[in-house]
């Protein structure tokens, strides 16, 4: 059992990144020098590796996000300019007008991942008030009341007491539009999506359900990734970052975001952040 210990050290650290992605994980280094040994600092040595090559290309991301807003900025003002001088109607206009949509498609993808990668490195700049959780949440719902019910969707929101938390108002609500909006996208016609705000001892929850198929297991602790979309999530439009930008919110507020399905379908996303006095 102590001879093969290290090896199931690396099956253990293996699978705990397969099932929560946390990249950072290492299996301990034995004090012995022999096969087995080597193998786990062989096994460690590819793992930094490839955190180091996710690094460089997280950092060339958002060197690349930084350099391209500025001409893009630029680029949908002369369309829009052309635009106003244009006139209405002709395929000019309508080309112009594209124009104008694309780039502020783009440089809302820009936007996001300057977020998150803000948030990331601890950078994001918060401007912190006592707010009220449930007051936040009824506001974003109220935000895709017409969506959900355009869509034949139940959008219903269950809250009690004040639930008071130190936040950034605009980025927290934000962070919930994005879970309902998350949550109506993939939640077929006749369904229902539930946001509920509770206490829980020291800490306010939050909670977005829906009655869709679920995110898979495996793909559970990928979802929060920058750009990632899964199989399921393809034949519907978005950016793929809309819940990366609720973690990078979330966690720099000091709270967490976990999400996992419900034993009767659907997915069940929640929010946890400190209460206050």
């Amino acid at each position: 059992r102590r001879a093969t210990r290290p090896l199931r050290d690396v099956i253990a650290t293996a699978q705990r990144i397969i099932a929560t992605g946390q990249l950072d994980a290492r299996v301990p280094s034995p004090r012995r020098h022999d096969d087995v040994a080597e193998l786990v600092r062989a096994f460690n040595t590819v793992l930094d590796k490839n955190a180091a090559l996710l690094k460089a290309m997280r950092e060339a991301l958002d060197n690349v996000a930084h350099d391209l807003r500025t001409p893009l900025t630029r680029l949908r003002g002369t369309a829009e300019l052309a635009l106003q001088t244009a006139g209405a109607g002709g395929p000019q206009a309508d080309a112009l007008a594209e124009c104008v949509e694309q780039a502020d498609d783009v440089l809302q993808l820009l936007r996001a991942l300057m977020e998150i990668s803000e948030a990331e490195a601890g950078m994001l700049k918060l401007a912190k008030t006592r707010d009220d959780l449930a007051v936040l949440a009824r506001n974003a719902v109220e935000l895709y009341a017409d969506v959900a019910e355009a869509k034949g969707i139940a959008l219903s929101l269950e809250t009690n007491d004040a639930v008071p938390v130190d936040a950034d108002a605009p980025r927290l609500r934000q962070a919930i539009a994005n879970l309902i909006d998350n949550a109506v996208k993939y939640t077929p016609t006749g369904g229902r999506v539930g946001v509920s705000v509770a206490r829980d001892g020291a800490e306010a929850v939050l909670t977005v359900q829906d009655s869709g198929p679920g995110v898979p297991e495996p793909e559970q602790a990928r979802v929060w990734e920058r750009l990632y979309r899964g199989d399921w999530s393809r034949s519907e439009r978005g950016l793929g970052l809309g819940l990366s930008v609720v973690r990078a919110i979330v966690e720099a507020h000091g709270g967490r975001v976990s999400l996992r399905n419900a034993p009767a379908g659907g997915a069940i996303f929640e929010v946890r952040l400190a209460l206050i006095a």
